[in-house]
């Protein structure tokens, strides 16, 4: 049975002394981790393409939304992305050609009416970051994963 609390007794407490204010000791581990996780980002082996858009890190979100992240890491209804997992035979889209994000955004056949201007390989990334800071391409690119998810059988054959 636990005393009450004026009987109980209490042990002395020895003073703590920290160097540095408290405030000071958060900014330098909350910077050591920054670095550590810029580090392994930076010489990681996945999410390169992720990395080409967004080379720091932050604690501060990117402001996208779902359809804008799957088109920008190639994770999503893409046949390119699908046969990763061996849950296609092929990576190719309906109408022949690898079935991945930039493939549907310029080339493919079926959904002509979504596509952005055809890009050069060579500036792919820059394309790929005007669109991000372009309202209107953003709404676009929206709309075109939004297709993609719905109506993927369209564009996307059942070959499992």
């Amino acid at each position: 049975m636990r005393r009450p609390i004026s009987q109980r007794r209490h042990h002395k407490r020895r003073p703590f002394f920290l160097p540095k204010p408290l405030s000071y000791l958060k900014s330098e581990i909350r910077s050591a981790a920054l670095s550590i996780w810029q580090d392994n980002w930076d010489n990681g082996e996945t999410g390169r393409s992720t990395h080409d858009i967004v080379p720091r890190v932050s604690n501060k979100p990117v402001g996208w939304n779902r359809e804008e992240l799957m088109f920008i890491t190639k994770h999503g209804p893409f046949p390119s992305y699908i046969h990763r997992f061996n849950l296609r035979t092929h990576d190719n889209c309906s109408c022949g050609e690898k079935g991945d994000p930039m493939h549907y955004a310029t080339k493919c056949q079926f959904i002509l009416s979504w596509h952005f201007q055809t890009l050069t390989v060579s500036l792919k990334l820059q394309w790929l970051k005007n669109i991000l800071t372009n309202n209107l391409s953003r709404t676009r690119l929206r709309l075109l994963m939004l297709y993609i998810c719905d109506d993927n059988n369209l564009i996307v054959e059942d070959n499992r």
